[in-house]
């Protein structure tokens, strides 16, 4: 296997070794494609900046090397390389590494050779090392819809973290209304900007359908754009989100062979409460 350096040195992506092709609705296909290029700009993910604190803090406790599963372009990945930690991201989109590779190119060389990315599927992985800190962070588990996916992708976890290492992993708390209301049926306004290049944005979203006894909702992200030249374009990000509840997520890392140590209700770390926007668990090999 390449180390960290030779692949940031030559912009490689390994493919992660012996892992089993699983493409259910988390396929590489589902960020392989027109939403690579929109998923930077968009406030949603800009105007994200309290989990990079959390997770530079988590790093500052539990160390490296760190795992991040999900990790996109690249936002968290950088973030702590820039603060002198080893770190590793798996994604399953080609797309989405590129753009990664692309932001790693940008660092400073001390940096850019401690990022190292692979292309595999989170729910069956196997990259050659231990892990100190595993990070799945701004949702990727929640695109995991099946509870098998679920179970495999923390035993594939389970296998990589060094002894006395940390598992987080966080969820949005489940708005209740979301589950049946049929208000969000219709489009919700998400945010307006502007893309490098002129681009305009208005960026809507829409629950498509409800499957509470699955829970699980189809969701739509729609991008509404105008181009420099006057001419307009409709596209539709399609995708389905799974949620979950507390003691669910607590039954399944016990089902996994983990042990919750902390459940923060946010990224400033406040306990769980009712009207928390988030559910951040930390977790321990049992």
């Amino acid at each position: 296997m390449a180390s960290a350096g030779e692949l940031a040195q030559h912009g490689g992506i390994e493919p992660a070794g012996r892992q089993r092709c699983l493409r259910d609705f988390m396929s590489s296909a589902l960020y392989d494609s027109f939403i690579a290029d929109y998923y930077d700009a968009s406030p949603v993910v800009a105007g994200r900046t309290q989990d990079i604190a959390f997770y530079r803090s988590a790093a500052r406790e539990y160390g490296d090397p760190i795992l991040e599963l999900g990790c996109g372009t690249g936002r968290v990945t950088m973030a702590l390389a820039e603060e002198g930690y080893r770190v590793t991201g798996l994604d399953n989109s080609e797309q989405m590494l590129e753009r990664a590779t692309q932001k790693r190119a940008a660092l400073v060389t001390e940096a850019r050779e401690r990022v190292h990315f692979v292309q595999g599927d989170m729910t069956g992985f196997d990259v050659g090392e231990k892990f100190r800190l595993i990070i799945i962070p701004f949702r990727p588990f929640q695109h995991l819809i099946e509870v098998h996916q679920q179970v495999d992708c923390l035993m594939s976890v389970r296998k990589h973290l060094a002894p006395r290492g940390r598992l987080i992993v966080d969820f949005f708390q489940t708005d209740a209304r979301r589950m049946h209301d049929p208000m969000f049926h219709e489009e919700q306004f998400v945010a307006e900007y502007e893309m490098s290049g002129g681009r305009r944005i208005r960026l809507t979203e829409r629950v498509v359908a409800f499957h509470r006894a699955e829970q699980r909702n189809d969701v739509e992200m729609i991008y509404g754009v105008t181009h420099p030249d006057g001419r307009k374009e409709r596209l539709v990000f399609a995708f389905t989100v799974r949620y979950f509840f507390r003691y669910e997520v607590e039954h399944l890392l016990a089902r996994c062979g983990f042990r919750v140590t902390t459940v923060y209700g946010n990224f400033d770390r406040p306990p769980l409460r009712d009207d928390s926007p988030e559910m951040i668990f930390v977790a321990e090999a049992a």
